[in-house]
Parts: C-alpha cells; structure tokens; sequence
C-alpha cells in the first residue's frame, strides 16, 4: 500500500466520463456539462448513479445538477438512487429538494420504490 492517497476526479473529468454513456453516436468526443440530456433524457447524475459512483453523484449535486431531472422510463435521479440503495445519496437529494412523488413510467414513486426496498431508505422517505 503506497500510503498516497486517491485523487478525486474534478467536475469536469466527472462530466468528460459520461460523454460516451450520453451520446454513443460522438464516440466521447461530445462535450458534457451539468445539464446535458441523453435522447432518452438522462443527465450525468442518472449516470454517476447508475454506475454507483456515489462520489461523482454527490459532487454532481452539490454542482447544482437538476435532482428532478426526468430521465429514461420517466425516472429521476431518486428513484435510480432508491434501487441502487444509495442511502448517500438519497439524503443528498433529499436534501437538495428532490420530489418523492414524480411517477416513473412504471407506475412507481420514490415513496413506493422505498417502501419495496425497505431499511433505512424507506425510514428516511417515510421520516420526511
């Protein structure tokens, strides 16, 4: 163990890192910024936390991403967060005002997502 600590991605590494995800077609060439959108409307922050990159979602939102951003299936970034049980995560958009009830096109609320997932997520949907 080297004892060296990691370096963090910047901002701009993070956004540069889901060029590819966003936009298959530009092969990473595309230039991503906190806003941008997939066709399919997902933003950097449904990426980060699809790849459970929890350090780049939370840099994402203190960033100031759109937590209610609505992505593929009509999700948000609280319903990705809640079924890949990021607790961190959710408080984080919690926090920073995310909605608990925009309906997915599954029918599902965050609420609703919390209540299958159970645990501390649901405690803290619920607690709100």
């Amino acid at each position: 163990m080297s004892g060296k600590a990691k370096r963090r991605a910047s901002l701009q590494e993070i956004l540069a890192s889901c060029s590819e995800t966003l936009f298959p077609a530009e092969m990473g060439a595309a230039e991503v910024c906190l806003d941008s959108r997939s066709a399919d409307g997902d933003t950097p922050l449904h990426v980060m936390l699809w790849r459970d990159d929890t350090y780049s979602a939370l840099e994402l939102i203190r960033a100031g991403a759109d937590v209610n951003a609505v992505g593929d299936m009509s999700e948000t970034p609280l319903h990705v967060a809640i079924s890949r049980q990021n607790l961190k995560v959710v408080e984080a958009l919690l926090e920073a005002g995310a909605n608990t009830s925009l309906v997915s096109e599954f029918g599902e609320t965050p609420l609703g997502k919390a209540d299958a997932v159970g645990g501390d997520i649901r405690r803290l949907l619920r607690g709100r």
